[in-house]
């Protein structure tokens, strides 16, 4: 893969790129929610021919054999790993109901409109149950995050961390989920991206018994993104933004500015275009295609794929592995595979942009230039076919020089001074109105 033009030398780009990093979104929320004896019950069965139990977490008197007996009607749970379901006791040891086996009276539907809550399963945690290290499996492209919700239960151990070894959170549901003055029973509960890694360290004693859930975004609601826009980081990323828009160094004759994405998204390899994209950003990189959207940037979801040692391509085409290996392997160069597919070739940031041609700018890199390799990620629960992680990039429409300063002047000029101003005119002298022209004719004179 030849190297990415990243325009590091130019102190404008690495303000914006200093800007973006600093942009800090949550990624995860956790809390407790007092339980209600009307909403105590967990009613289950083995399987339809079997008698129906309930257990009240609300009672006082919840013993272990109680919760035993929940054990004896669930099974052993396995988890994800190359497409394969694994049931291996030394990486995952616990026990696992589907959704269609009990019924909690515990309800979280009362989310906000646009978000989904779908109950996924129930766990249960018994002395020297664990979880190693992994990620959630990817169940639908709508899917965001995983709320885990932890029932009153006596219990010791069986921390819920995320990060690298809890470096986001080290979530202790034993010394949450009773009130530490009055001892009354409540629910403890953590919400955090599905991408992100997490385990469950070793329970010591008790049972740990949790409901999960994936909360899917049924409507992605882009004004809600702005709201944020009015904060003093948002402020310094815009005027970063506006300040790279308004210098003629960059990008004089138009391209786009690259961003890696930081967080992983769900997408059927078999069947996805990213012009349809409808997963949902999340955190820093909702935040940021809000900011170039609220700019005018035109900012939209892609996927690279790359020759080895040769060029680089941006493609809304999502492909597997399988695919990725005829592209290189059938004797069709994979430039008029990308040409055909109505990709475009990544171009110096120097370059001119054509019909096929981008120059592009990477603010931040990629953090992967293909998603085979996710296919190695140890997943919760049962594997799942249709859906895999992928690293993709997001790629900011950037016009030609007089084009964008035009359209910064009119729509912002508060975030410009009384010099950038005069600099933009005396610079528009180098930038006769027929570069659009001239442009065009580039386009027509395009090569392969």
């Amino acid at each position: 893969m030849a190297p990415l033009s990243t325009g590091s030398k130019n102190p404008i780009v690495a303000a914006l790129k200093k800007d973006v990093l600093d942009i800090v979104a949550p990624n995860l929320c956790h809390g407790t929610v007092p339980l209600d004896p009307s909403e105590g019950s967990l009613f289950y069965k083995k399987d339809e021919s079997s008698e129906a139990r309930f257990l009240n977490f609300t009672s006082g008197n919840l013993k272990d054999q109680d919760i035993q007996r929940l054990v004896e009607a669930s099974e052993r749970a396995t988890f994800g790993r190359n497409n394969e379901d694994i049931l291996d006791e030394s990486y995952r040891k616990a026990w696992k109901m589907d959704a269609s086996q009990f019924s909690s009276q515990f309800d979280v539907s009362k989310a906000p409109k646009n978000i989904e809550a779908h109950l996924y399963k129930l766990n249960v945690y018994g002395p020297g149950s664990f979880f190693k290290a992994h990620v959630d499996t990817p169940l639908s492209d709508k899917l965001f995050a995983t709320l885990v919700i932890v029932l009153p239960t006596i219990h010791a151990g069986g921390n819920l961390l995320l990060g690298e070894d809890g470096a986001l959170l080290n979530f202790d549901s034993a010394k949450r989920v009773y009130d530490p003055k009055t001892k009354a029973p409540r629910v403890a509960f953590v919400a955090f991206y599905s991408d992100i890694e997490h385990q469950v360290l070793p329970v010591e004693s008790g049972y740990r018994v949790t409901l999960t859930y994936s909360l899917h975004f049924s409507v992605f609601n882009g004004p809600l993104m702005l709201k944020s826009l009015s904060s003093d980081s948002f402020t310094t990323v815009l005027k970063s933004f506006a300040t790279a828009i308004a210098s003629p160094s960059i990008l004089p004759k138009g391209g786009a500015l690259g961003f890696g994405l930081l967080y992983r998204y769900p997408i059927d390899p078999k069947n996805t275009n990213l012009r349809e994209f409808t997963g949902a950003l999340k955190g820093n990189d909702a935040l940021l295609r809000a900011v170039c959207k609220f700019l005018g940037l035109e900012p939209s979801v892609k996927i690279l794929y790359s020759e080895p040692d040769g060029d680089t391509f941006l493609s809304d085409e999502v492909t597997d592995g399988e695919d990725i290996s005829d592209l290189y392997g059938d004797g069709v160069p994979l430039k008029k595979k990308m040409r055909d597919a109505g990709g475009k070739l990544v171009v110096g940031y120097g370059d001119s942009a054509s019909s096929f041609k981008l120059p592009v700018l990477w603010v931040t890199q990629p953090s992967e230039m293909v998603t085979t390799d996710i296919a190695y990620v140890t997943y919760g629960n049962e594997a799942n076919l249709s859906f895999m992680y992928g690293d993709l990039v997001l790629a900011a429409a950037f016009p030609a020089y007089r084009q964008r300063v035009q359209h910064l002047k009119k729509k912002f000029p508060h975030m410009l001074t009384k010099k950038e101003l005069e600099d933009i005119e005396t610079a528009l002298e180098d930038f006769p109105e027929e570069e659009e022209e001239e442009k065009e004719k580039e386009e027509e004179s395009d090569e392969d």
